[in-house]
């Protein structure tokens, strides 16, 4: 399920976030995160993970190759 707070979607992508280099990661979903695995990972779903960004100034990685964008 989505980690977003009252979304009831299923996850697709997992963002990853590391505050030390200020970068925010969009990727396929991965199963280690579930299980806590990945420090700073949150499953999303579709339009939550289409929506995340990090603070002004953060980079933003999108790495989807099975979407077309």
């Amino acid at each position: 399920m989505c980690s977003r707070p009252g979304c009831r979607r299923y996850a697709d992508r997992t963002v990853t976030v590391d505050y030390a280099a200020q970068l925010l990661v969009v990727g396929p979903l991965q199963p280690a995160s579930r299980r806590g695995a990945i420090e700073g990972s949150y499953d999303l779903c579709d339009p939550h993970a289409d929506r995340a960004s990090g603070p002004s100034g953060w980079q933003v990685v999108r790495h989807e190759p099975d979407r077309a964008r």
